[in-house]
Order: structure tokens, then sequence, then C-alpha cells
């Protein structure tokens, strides 16, 4: 909203909503319904990335949040050399953990699960960072996030990497 110059009643004019309603979906004290998610990507159109992977962590909870825009966003330079240690860390951990992924599930003991649980978390520290990265480029550019991932995903489907 603040990125799109609009205050909590222009929006809930945009979307047929009171500035309370408004101020309760913005704090998670409501959600959005489904089905009004696309007025909302119109009425906010100006950094439609960010607010996309707002939308997505909240709905649906698998997908990662925003980072702190107001620490982050002004210095583009800052969440690039943030991802860079994080995608290195995901990297080690995956490394560390590649022999537990070799045990039949019948064999493993409690100690096996330390590593891959570091993947698992450093993976999602680096998914974090760079699907943040990848929003901010797009702004920076003027890339569609969307557009770009719906293309990327023609390229997996064509590898038959997707469905």
């Amino acid at each position: 909203m603040k990125v799109n110059h609009v205050s909590n009643e222009e929006l809930g004019d945009r979307l047929h909503y009171d500035e309370s309603m408004i101020s309760k979906i913005r704090t998670g004290k409501a959600q959005l319904q489904f089905d009004r998610i696309q007025e909302m990507f119109e009425a906010l159109p100006t950094d439609s990335q960010f607010l996309a992977l707002e939308v997505a962590n909240k709905m649906v909870g698998v997908t990662v949040p925003v980072l702190d825009g107001d620490r982050v966003i002004k210095e583009p330079l800052a969440i690039t050399v943030k991802t860079m240690p994080q995608l290195s860390q995901a990297l080690n951990a995956i490394q560390n953990s590649l022999d537990e992924m070799t045990i039949p599930d019948d064999q493993l003991t409690s100690e096996d699960f330390k590593d891959p649980e570091e993947s698992v978390r450093q993976l999602l520290d680096a998914v974090f960072y760079s699907t943040n990265l990848i929003a901010m480029i797009c702004r920076m550019f003027h890339f569609s996030m969307q557009g770009e991932l719906t293309e990327r995903s023609k390229r997996w489907k064509e590898k038959k990497e997707l469905k």
C-alpha cells in the first residue's frame, strides 16, 4: 500500500471494504477472501510481486513471506549480499546430509535426522532470501516476476521437469 501510495480508506473503496476491514486484513486479524485477491492486485499494481509473495504466504503458508521492506527493499545491494552466504550455507548443509540420504528408511536412527533437518532449515533460509531477491531484481528492472515464472515453467515442462 505504501509503494502504491494508497491508504486503508482508498483501498477499502477500491475493494468495497470498509477501512477497518482493510486494517484487519493488514494485521492478520481477518483474511482477504480468496476470490478477491485478483481485485487487490489490480488495486495495488505497483510491486505486485511482493504482494503476491505476501498473499501466498498468508493464504497457503508454504511459501516465504516478504522481507522487512522498510529495512531491505530500500537497499537492493543489502539483500544481494545477504543472499550469497545463505545459498552457501544451504549447499554446505546439503553436502553434510548426503550420507544420511543413502541410509534405507528402516535403518535410520534418531542421530541420522540431524544433518537433513539442518539442510531443511538452511534451504528454507536460502529460499526466503533468494525469492525476495528475485522479487527485488524484478522490481528494479521492471520485470514481471509472475511473467518470468510462467516462462520458466514452460521451460521446465519442455525439459520434462514439470508436468
